[in-house]
């Protein structure tokens, strides 16, 4: 399995590497998050742009992104505009998404973009195309907010977003039991011996689901997310109460 390098970050094997999202409405509020967030040094940070009021005016969130990227210093920068059906705060049609992101991309201000499997294939590997010409690593994801799918199922997911060139691969399911908490991990795990050639990325969300927070590592997952202001997911753990816990183990 190869490793990503993001500027000074190295993912895949070792320790899971935190990610904290930013979840502003506005560009003060943003800002001001961003700063906060730098002055933790996670690992990554994430920009959540579904959360920001003007999503749908593509040269304000150009705009934005730009003063973000200035804004977290060298820490690498995830730029994610959720759809609304995997837990994207607002509507917004696929089409006006992928521009989003292949925008982004050209902007030269994200080093990494996310971009959900459901998008579809085609779009996908255009995302993955034009990322590549630039230089810009691609997490393609899937969330799942009703269940956890069978362990052969979520593997199978993985194994597509990989197929589509993938430099990051991401699975999040909802845990309505313990037994399915498992089985979000067995998948982890079994995906990451016999298939992984990217990093993985997977949890079980909501406080049922904490444990795959805290310990998908040992199970495979190489980035966990962390909250800082505010969760852009159930379940996520602050990030210094994280980083002591990674300390413990």
């Amino acid at each position: 399995m190869k490793v990503v390098q993001v500027r000074d970050c190295t993912i895949g094997g070792g320790r899971a590497k935190i990610c904290v999202p930013l979840t502003g409405g506005t560009l003060p509020g943003l800002l001001a998050e961003a700063r906060e967030v730098a002055a933790l040094q996670p690992d990554l940070v994430e920009w959540r742009a579904d959360f920001f009021q003007a999503v749908h005016d593509c040269r304000q969130v150009l705009a934005v992104l730009r003063r973000l990227r200035a804004a977290v210093g060298n820490l690498p920068l995830i730029f994610t505009c959720r759809d609304q059906q995997e837990g994207g705060l607002q509507e917004m049609a696929t089409a006006a998404r992928v521009e989003l992101l292949l925008a982004a991309v050209e902007s030269g201000d994200t080093d990494l973009v996310d971009i959900e499997l459901l998008s579809g294939k085609d779009n996908v590997r255009d995302v993955v195309d034009l990322a590549r010409k630039h230089g810009v690593h691609v997490i393609v994801s899937c969330h799942d907010f009703v269940k956890t799918p069978p362990v052969e199922e979520m593997v199978g997911i993985l194994r597509r977003e990989q197929d589509l060139g993938a430099d990051l691969v991401k699975l999040a399911v909802m845990p309505g039991t313990s037994r399915d908490v498992l089985h979000l991990l067995e998948a982890t795990l079994l995906f990451k011996e016999k298939y992984a050639q990217v990093p993985v990325i997977t949890m079980a969300m909501s406080g049922l689901g904490l444990i795959s927070r805290l310990a998908g590592a040992a199970f495979g997952s190489d980035i966990t997310f962390a909250s800082c202001r505010r969760q852009s997911a159930p379940g996520q753990v602050p990030l210094e109460l994280l980083r002591e816990i990674q300390l413990l183990t």
